[in-house]
């Protein structure tokens, strides 16, 4: 990123963001994927030492955070400037060895995504128990993200049912409650699939990784999401903790 590219980001964005704070109506929502002890890379892989940081940050500063479980409590759903939804894609297992103790300590309660397929098939991944166990700690919810991890931008419908259903299935089988959290693997999904996930009347809200203003839609919330980069310097990651990043979709158009 040359520097004024870098001086847009990280100043002039969040800076229209915060005069247009008012645009958000519904709960901010931050997401990571993988936890490691390496480097780090881009939103893929967090450094542990880094993303302690900014749940440090998260802390201190009294954050109030959610899981999918709490989402139905009245005003959950309301944007707050104070109040935030973590949420993990893919449900890798650092999401549980890596950082389950350490947010039990700092009372912070975040969510994982689990791809139904891969849960106990996967090394990388979370197994069942694992999953079962940290939802009854009260500090984690689980939300839907397909059976098989596919780009679901052109899923015929059939294929879209066997990634609903078959996922939701599982799902329920193995934690004891039905998923009403969605996310889009890779964030991917056209204005088709989106329409026919809303259609089933599965999910009450369905995540992208949009950095947009999140809407309703039908009977469906449909969420916009910041990636918290490894490279994000700390006042970049305050930033999209306090949703001045949601404003980017209008902006890019």
């Amino acid at each position: 990123m040359n520097v004024i590219k870098k001086f847009v980001f990280e100043r002039v964005i969040p800076l229209i963001g915060k005069i247009c704070i008012g645009r958000n109506k519904y709960i901010n929502v931050i997401y990571y994927h993988d936890i490691v002890t390496t480097r780090g890379e881009g939103c893929m892989e967090m450094n542990v030492d880094v993303f302690k940081s900014q749940m440090r940050y998260i802390a201190e500063h009294n954050i109030k955070t959610l899981r999918f479980d709490d989402m139905g409590d009245e005003g959950a759903e309301q944007f707050e400037k104070d109040k935030v939804l973590i949420v993990f894609d893919d449900g890798f297992k650092s999401n549980y060895y890596a950082i389950f103790d350490f947010m039990k300590e700092l009372g912070i309660k975040y969510n994982i995504f689990l791809v139904s397929g891969m849960t106990s098939v996967d090394p990388r991944m979370l197994t069942w128990e694992e999953a079962c166990k940290m939802h009854e700690s009260g500090l984690v919810g689980f939300g839907a993200h397909t059976y098989t991890h596919p780009n679901m931008t052109n899923l015929e419908d059939f294929d879209i049912r066997h990634e609903i259903n078959d996922a939701n299935e599982l799902f329920e089988q193995k934690l004891g409650f039905a998923p009403e959290d969605f996310c889009f693997p890779f964030g991917m999904y056209s204005k088709e699939t989106l329409q026919t996930v809303i259609d089933k009347h599965v999910y009450k809200r369905i995540y992208t990784s949009k950095m947009m203003y999140s809407y309703r839609k039908d009977d469906a919330l449909v969420m916009g999401r910041t990636a918290i980069s490894n490279d994000d310097s700390i006042s970049v990651f305050k930033n999209k903790l306090y949703g001045y990043y949601n404003i980017l979709s209008l902006i890019t158009k």
